[in-house]
């Protein structure tokens, strides 16, 4: 018998060639493979990750259950105290496993080995719908469904008009102007005794989200600031999103039977999506009339194109579609990442103050307007924006399927392995931040002495992604920042803001939302 590598073969004519046929094998592979290799052979069996077996999953979640009442992230939590630093879910009813993993190293190796074209699946629901329910609209799923060679087709068409710095700038002076209507709705509608804003302040964010993105998505004005029929369509949308998101996590993320037979949150998941799919096309719809109209008689310069207008050019089918996607993407993420930053900001007032300093250089007047040139220079607005995203996340993950063969935490994880990337959770490790908990936007200056060791530059960056990494980006994330900037920029130079109550928390379905009423106080500012 002769030893190749782990494998033993007899020394006969066949083993002979054997020998010779593993050796050639061998001598190609690289210092690196070779080291993996064994590495790979060292390493524990995917069968060995620790975790819940199916049958403590479903009496932990399900009704009843000890985590019944708990959001996702703090059941990761939970499991994660009890597990480690890396466990598995049991998949079941049709999904899945999927490996959790809290490591920023282990988020870095995820996302180097990803390749070209990274899967991010476990949004099945809404596969399901776009692709079976209506694919007379969705031609293709989009850049949040479709993998693989499609998700790349998509991503390489709309690319170009998405990630260009230039066609964001073009709508700096719209989302400024919404900004400033808003401002003054703000002071209507305080209480004039205790300029506190209403219970349903979240409704009013809401619908600038809504008509902020609408003009970049649709090129179009909803005019749905200020009060809003409940029976209106763009009510009924803003409702739906806030569903789908929950339902997402339901019927996802937790055990759900939707895939055996279709349960009632499936039917209403189906009824919420017909009521924003049908939403948006009829805006898209009236969005491409105007377009055709105006080709006629305007010499617009291409530069000065929207968004929806060059989509159409390359094709209508994905210009409705991208358009869908950014409108149910574009509401309740920048609004709750708006409530992240003015919360921290108003519990943290002498960080509000040096923001505030910041801004009266680059707008002397209360109504001074941002533009593109002036927006440059603002590293404290940028790192405070970054904090509160790192203390109060809209999304508390990512997820990927292993793009090849991994080692984690000394398992192996076969290549197509569903992957869960908690993020939240590293984000505010005192092992890895100094006051972890705490609002310091200074430790995001890079040439400001801080006194916390230049975090910036100490900090793995992987530990805190708040747009994703690589090819699966998020598309609209200038856009997110755009809107972001320019709302607390607005805000901060026209008031104080204070907050009075008990602490804020955030529920968590697919992404994290304010659990109260937003009653920030707005006081006006002398200058």
């Amino acid at each position: 018998m002769i030893r190749v590598g782990s494998t033993f073969v007899r020394s006969n004519g066949q083993g002979s060639c054997l020998v010779r046929l593993f050796a050639t094998q061998i001598s190609s592979l690289s210092g690196a493979e070779i080291q993996f290799q064994n590495e790979w052979n060292m390493a524990l069996p995917y069968e060995k990750i620790p975790g819940p077996s199916r049958l403590t999953l479903l009496k932990d979640i399900l009704p009843g259950g000890k985590f019944t009442t708990l959001n996702l992230p703090d059941i990761f939590e939970e499991y994660r105290q009890q597990y480690g630093e890396i466990f598995k879910m049991i998949g079941m009813f049709g999904k899945p496993d999927s490996v959790l993993v809290f490591d920023p190293k282990d988020f870095e190796t995820i996302y180097r080995t990803e390749g070209v074209w990274p899967v991010r699946r476990g949004l099945d629901s809404a596969e399901h719908y776009r692709k079976k329910v209506r694919p007379d609209i969705f031609s293709s799923g989009g850049l949040v469904i479709e993998q693989g060679r499609g998700w790349a087709e998509f991503r390489t068409a709309v690319n170009p008009v998405m990630m260009q710095p230039k066609i964001v700038k073009l709508y700096v002076p719209q989302i400024n102007k919404f900004v400033d209507e808003f401002i003054i709705r703000m002071r209507k509608i305080r209480d004039s005794k205790t300029y506190e804003l209403p219970e349903n302040f979240e409704e009013e964010l809401n619908r600038w989200s809504l008509e902020a993105i609408s003009t970049i998505a649709l090129d179009t004005r909803l005019g749905i600031m200020g009060n809003l029929d409940k029976n209106s369509k763009e009510h009924e949308f803003i409702a739906a999103v806030k569903t789908f998101f929950y339902l997402l996590s339901t019927l996802d993320f937790k055990p759900s039977l939707w895939k055996i037979f279709s349960t009632a949150d499936f039917k209403e998941m189906t009824r919420v999506l017909d009521v924003i799919t049908d939403f948006t096309l009829h805006q898209v719809n009236e969005a491409k009339k105007r377009i055709e109209s105006s080709e006629r008689s305007s010499t617009k310069h291409e530069n000065e194109q929207s968004i929806l207008e060059k989509l159409i050019k390359i094709n209508p089918n994905i210009a409705t579609v991208m358009a869908v996607d950014m409108i149910i993407a574009g509401v309740d993420t920048t609004s709750s990442a708006i409530v992240s930053v003015l919360y921290n900001l108003a519990k943290n007032p002498e960080k509000q103050e040096a923001l505030r300093n910041e801004l009266r250089k680059i707008l002397p007047e209360k109504s001074s307007p941002l533009t593109p040139q002036n927006m440059t220079n603002l590293p404290y607005l940028r790192a405070c924006i970054k904090e509160a995203l790192r203390i109060h996340p809209v999304v508390n993950g990512n997820f990927r399927e292993a793009g090849k063969d991994l080692i984690l935490k000394g398992y192996r994880i076969p290549k197509g392995t569903g992957i869960i990337l908690q993020s939240s959770h590293t984000q505010v490790d005192e092992k890895l931040y100094t006051n972890a908990k705490k609002f310091i936007p200074e430790r995001w200056l890079r040439d400001q002495e801080s006194g916390l060791n230049n975090e910036a530059k100490n900090v793995n960056p992987f530990t805190f992604l708040p747009f994703g990494f690589g090819p699966r980006m998020c598309i609209g994330r200038r856009f997110a920042e755009l809107e972001i900037m320019l709302f607390v920029s607005k805000v901060v130079r026209n008031f104080c803001v204070e907050w009075n109550r008990p602490d804020l928390k955030f529920k968590a379905t697919l992404i994290n939302i304010p659990d109260g009423n937003l009653q920030f106080q707005i006081r006006d500012l002398e200058n």
